[in-house]
């Protein structure tokens, strides 16, 4: 795709009043009123609808013969339907020109949706250069399910060979039952943990390992570490969720059957706590995903000096309140799906072309988007799939176990 084009579009999505210019003229909402855009750059087409928007490269190239796809045909059709919330951005749009103020401002519910789409956009840039012919259709699903049934019954989603999202339970239930029998169609879900959404519907595929998937892998580690180590089991007492030490409880009674093991509850957290220790080693299990709790743990545990090995299921990029040396001096050790290093000479390339085109960094859900399309759409696999049900669709596998070295996260090997 054409760089200036890609700016062009980028520009529109990420300031302000253009994006109000984009909500009405670019992305597809479930109403078609009939006004026709046609905006041509180089090689690349834009056309829409005040409904739709459409980008088709002009290349007569097809994919390769290892597609997923049971046909092949000259160009694929990708058709994304997030929340972007385009009536709410007009709406704070109209009200920052009313307080005579910058319309520069987007609506906080529509970032996950517009980092997925820079994602694919940016994708669609990578398979043009490999003359993959993509035609992509944007729709605003506004997180209501009436506006969804009626996204999908649109002929040209029917048509569609991808369909990425949508992103809520309920709304993607209706997608992905409309279309369970399509073998001619893959449908993404990047993030939902409601593995029922893949019970037999074989072409339903999620990006995010589960925490099944996390544990299994925390666990094989386990077993390869010094079984004289006391292990100390953290949980909060006041847990809400059911996390999944109660539904793995065999497999980890299993792996501490060598291992010296307490268990401890906690309400809250103090500098007192933490007089279990052990003065010459330990390992603690943070069985948790409370935020507020996990971020309070490490950062009074940071101020011990007991010797720590310290495993968690919370993904790093989360402790947003705790430094570096901190997690360095716990030797922390967490499970990390789709593993991404900012330090390689291919991935500053990759970041770099992306703060080009876009003037911002890309972060995990571009990343998440950004390769799904890659693996959907070529031959250049990028993702490990597992059948989590018999007939029923697909979930990624890609968790390795992490810990922070001389400033990096890295895999342990």
């Amino acid at each position: 795709m054409n760089n200036n084009l890609i700016k062009i579009f980028c520009f529109f999505i990420l300031f302000g009043s253009s994006f109000s210019t984009l909500s009405q003229d670019k992305i597809k909402d479930g109403e078609s009123r009939g006004r026709l855009i046609s905006i041509s750059v180089s090689d690349t087409i834009i056309s829409s609808s005040d409904s739709r928007f459409v980008v088709t490269f002009d290349t007569i190239s097809i994919i390769s013969s290892d597609s997923i796809f049971s046909e092949l045909k000259d160009t694929l059709c990708v058709s994304v339907l997030l929340p972007f919330y385009l009536d709410a951005n007009t709406n704070l749009d109209n009200e920052q020109i009313n307080k005579g103020k910058r319309t520069n401002k987007i609506y906080s519910k529509s970032r996950w949706a517009l980092s997925f789409l820079e994602g694919i956009v940016f994708a669609m840039d990578s398979l043009s250069t490999l003359g993959i012919p993509i035609k992509l259709n944007v729709f605003d699903t506004r997180n209501n399910p009436a506006v969804v049934r009626n996204i999908a019954s649109k002929k040209v989603v029917k048509e569609s060979n991808i369909l990425f999202g949508p992103l809520y339970p309920d709304n993607f239930k209706i997608i992905s039952n409309f279309y369970r029998l399509d073998k001619n169609k893959i449908i993404i879900n990047p993030l939902s943990d409601h593995y029922d959404l893949l019970k037999k519907k074989k072409n339903v595929y999620f990006l995010t390992p589960s925490l099944q998937q996390q544990s299994d892998s925390i666990c094989l580690f386990l077993k390869k570490l010094d079984k004289s180590i006391p292990v100390s089991l953290i949980k909060f007492s006041e847990e809400k969720k059911n996390i999944t030490y109660h539904i793995d409880k065999h497999e980890l009674d299993t792996v501490f059957e060598n291992f010296i093991i307490k268990e401890f509850k906690f309400s809250k957290i103090n500098k007192q706590s933490f007089s279990f220790l052990d003065v010459e080693n330990n390992l603690l299990l943070l069985w948790s995903d409370e935020e507020s709790f996990i971020n309070r743990f490490i950062s009074f545990l940071g101020t011990v000096n007991n010797p720590i090995s310290l495993f968690t299921f919370k993904s790093c990029d989360e402790f947003d309140r705790i430094d570096i040396e901190t997690l360095m001096k716990l030797d922390i050790h967490v499970p990390v799906s789709n593993y991404f290093d900012n330090y390689s000479k291919k991935n500053r390339n990759l970041q770099n072309k992306f703060e080009r085109v876009f003037y911002h960094k890309m972060n995990k859900n571009s990343r998440l988007s950004f390769y799904s399309i890659l693996h959907f759409c070529s031959n250049q696999k990028q993702y490990n799939f597992t059948q989590l049900y018999e007939n029923g669709g697909f979930i990624n596998t890609d968790v390795q176990i992490c810990t922070y070295k001389d400033y990096r996260l890295i895999p342990i090997e």
